[in-house]
């Protein structure tokens, strides 16, 4: 699956528009994620663990589950938790007060 999502950024000198293509990772490919783009971080390996936990700490609502995880056309990644249907999840971040909605 491969999605492309437009986004205008302006800044006070200008604007410009750019596309950004998201690619979801098949399950198979899931066991080279990690290493492939995190591997230069020390101890990578607790990475996955450490941000189930810091979503369980921020949003009351997660209860665990299945992440899916993404590649973008700008050589990023990024990890994003299966939601049901339309749910919608409160974070707060009782450090420093910031909550948010997603």
């Amino acid at each position: 699956m491969t999605t492309a999502t437009k986004n205008n950024l302006a800044s006070a000198a200008n604007e410009s528009e750019f596309e950004l293509t998201v690619t979801q990772i098949p399950d198979e490919q899931r066991i080279c994620f990690w290493p492939q783009y995190f591997g230069s971080i020390p101890q990578w390996i607790t990475l996955e663990p450490r941000i189930f936990a810091w979503m369980d700490r921020f949003c009351d609502e997660y209860n665990s589950g299945i992440w899916s995880f993404y590649t973008l056309g700008n050589g990023g990644s990024f990890i994003a938790p299966d939601a049901d249907f339309d749910d919608k999840w409160h974070l707060f971040n009782g450090m420093n007060g910031n909550g948010a909605q997603m």
